[in-house]
């Protein structure tokens, strides 16, 4: 007859180390379930002490009949052993999360130092040093907005149930980009801003993830209509950095200064003189 044990049901065989509950079940536990310790599991297989199960120590305890100091020290010793297993389980699990966290930290670490490398690059020229705050701020910001696309001058569509707003602006995208590649279907498509007369508004096109928003912007490449070529969702420090790239190339021109142009990498203008041929971003 096969024995199975009390935890995993799994057969009881003499090539699995294991114990009789010395309670009146009798029935077998594989020792690596009972996850004990080298000294505790040394003792029961050299029988200097014995196992009794959960149940059994439940009913011997509650049983009305005299118990035996022999009885009581056993009861005694099969409880404390496992308070002892609950006890190290609870560290074990509660040593796994910590260390599942603290993997979590290091990660968000690792990224918000690659944020901050990319950052630097991006904002090589600020009026002003950025405070430790503010830069955590724009490197939250600009993931959060790195999922989405701007577009300008689609019409708006005149019906007032939203659900038909969505589904006319999805029509429109969808035959910009259409001869374009294929793009997944975005999550969301928003209108910016608060309605005005006479004032089309832009739409936000948010996509599950960066990788696809960053596709679609590439697709500019093949984009012959001007008026609808899709933009980055840049934050404010971005474009006052941008801005400031584009004034001070039209003060360079304005100057008499015709050997200036004016290039474009990562979203990110910066002016290069026209007779070199490899240019370099704004220095500080």
């Amino acid at each position: 007859m096969t024995n199975f044990c009390l935890h995993c049901e799994g057969a009881i065989t003499p090539t699995t180390p294991s114990t009789k509950c010395n309670g009146p079940c009798k029935k077998y536990c594989h020792l690596k379930c009972l996850k004990l310790g080298d000294s505790d599991m040394a003792n029961i297989i050299t029988e200097k002490s014995h196992w009794v199960c959960s149940k059994c120590v439940t009913a011997s305890s509650s049983s009305s009949a005299p118990i035996t100091a022999e009885k009581l020290e056993e009861i005694i010793r099969s409880q404390l052993m496992t308070i002892k297993l609950e006890i190290k389980q609870t560290i074990e699990d509660n040593f796994k999360i910590i260390k599942d966290r603290l993997s979590a930290v290091e990660e968000n670490v690792r990224l918000i130092q690659d944020e901050w490398t990319e950052f630097k690059k991006s904002n090589v020229k600020m009026d002003n040093p950025l405070d430790f705050n503010t830069v955590v701020s724009e490197i939250e910001e600009r993931k959060s907005r790195s999922t989405n696309v701007l577009l300008f001058n689609i019409s708006e569509s005149i019906s007032s149930n939203s659900e038909e707003k969505f589904q006319d602006d999805l029509l429109q995208v969808n035959s910009i980009l259409a001869p374009l590649g294929s793009f997944p279907q975005p999550k969301k498509i928003i209108r910016v801003g608060m309605p005005k007369p006479n004032v089309v508004r832009p739409l936000k096109i948010v996509y599950e993830n960066d990788d696809i928003a960053k596709d679609v912007l590439r697709s500019n490449k093949n984009n012959n209509n001007r008026n609808h070529h899709f933009r980055p969702d840049l934050t404010k420090i971005q474009r006052d950095y941008n801005n400031s790239i584009r004034k001070e190339f039209k003060d360079k021109v304005a100057q008499g200064n015709t050997n200036v142009m004016l290039r474009y990498k990562n979203n990110m203008p910066y002016i290069v003189e026209k007779n070199i041929s490899r240019g370099t971003h704004p220095k500080k």
